[in-house]
């Protein structure tokens, strides 16, 4: 839990001065053209399609945070690394992608079966992000720090699965000069630094649930105490943010963009240990969104990564322990563009995108 507070204090310091996977992978993306921008800020391509090849990797995974000692345990999935292809056509993305396997040899994580739902829609006054996610089969991903593995080898948690479902929506203040879309959709080209603050907010759902105890048994220690036994973690969530988000531009190519928005989320929170006892209690808790994107943009190509993580918290009753969920994407995009041909372009012009 410290280290979400930490993360949280930093973050508010700073603020004061549709995808699909089961092993492949891919993504919807909508990001609305419009002429409501500096032309020297902003440089925007209706007319072409950006086509891009890329590496991804996606994460959800819940971490148990235990404040007095200092001490977590991280459950991740074992997802697939992805390769993919994919275009955007006047602001509408599709990607696909699959997780072939010269790029995930590690067996020692486990399986993880999953569904991941994902849609990111970047107006130019907006910017909204839909998940579901649906992931069964964890490991532990600090099994050599906590339990004494050896190096490369894992707890692994078939039973453990871990649901979210939500969104958030953020209106864009200075959308004249700051795109989103440059950097997350490679469909424009942000030509000078710019940024613009954010308020909006975020509803989510999320849970996470196995057959036994989610604490592994930790043999005379009696650390987690306020989560010992319990196989079961939910939690509805609701309430509002502010952010801010800025691109820096070095010689109108190289770019570094960084997005925070921090919500204060109010709802129920729901942990039960079998047989025993069900808690239930009412928690305002802080959730945290964060985006960062860095590469080279032209009119012509665009080279870059990308991460986002969304992170969200339930905490125990007596405040000693809180399981922290995220959800999260890395990718390595290349992008080229070409004008379409006027036959081309004439049949795009009549598809309602």
């Amino acid at each position: 839990m410290q280290t979400f507070k930490t993360l949280f204090v930093i973050s508010l310091c700073f603020l004061s001065s549709i995808s699909v996977s089961i092993a492949q992978s891919g993504d919807i993306a909508y990001s609305k053209p419009s002429q409501e921008h500096d032309t020297n800020y902003i440089e925007t391509y209706p007319e072409y399609i950006s086509a891009r090849l890329y590496l991804s990797r996606k994460f959800t995974g819940v971490r148990l945070e235990e404040s007095s000692e200092s001490l977590d345990i991280d459950y991740q999935p074992n997802t697939t690394l992805n390769l993919g292809i994919g275009a955007t056509i006047k602001g509408f993305t599709l990607n696909l992608a699959y997780g072939f396997k010269f790029l995930n040899q590690n067996e020692e994580k486990g399986k993880t079966s999953y569904l991941d739902l994902q849609s990111h829609l970047y107006g130019r006054k907006y910017a909204a992000d839909l998940f579901g996610q649906f992931y069964f089969g964890m490991y532990m991903d600090n099994s050599e720090d906590l339990l004494g593995f050896a190096p490369d080898s894992f707890f692994v948690r078939p039973d453990l699965s871990i649901i979210l479902l939500g969104g958030s929506y953020f209106r864009v203040h200075s959308p004249e000069k700051f795109s989103y879309a440059a950097s997350l959709v490679q469909n424009e080209w942000q030509k000078k630094s710019a940024g613009s603050f954010l308020w909006g907010g975020k509803i989510l759902l999320m849970g996470a649930v196995a057959d036994t105890s989610i604490i592994p048994s930790f043999g005379k220690d009696t650390l987690f105490d306020a989560f010992e036994g319990v196989n079961r973690y939910s939690s509805f969530q609701f309430g509002p943010g502010v952010g801010y988000a800025h691109t820096f531009v070095i010689d109108h190519h190289w770019f570094f963009t960084f997005s925070l928005e921090l919500n204060f989320m109010v709802g129920s929170i729901q942990y039960t240990i079998p047989e025993k006892q069900t808690y239930r209690e009412w928690q305002v808790n802080p959730a945290a969104d964060f985006k960062l994107a860095m590469g080279y943009n032209s009119a012509k190509s665009y080279f870059g990564m990308l991460y986002i993580q969304d992170a969200a918290q339930i905490r125990s009753i007596d405040e000693s322990v809180a399981a922290i969920f995220s959800v999260g994407n890395v990718r390595i995009n290349y992008v080229r563009r070409f004008r379409m041909g006027p036959k081309l372009k004439k049949r795009i012009d009549k598809l309602p995108i």
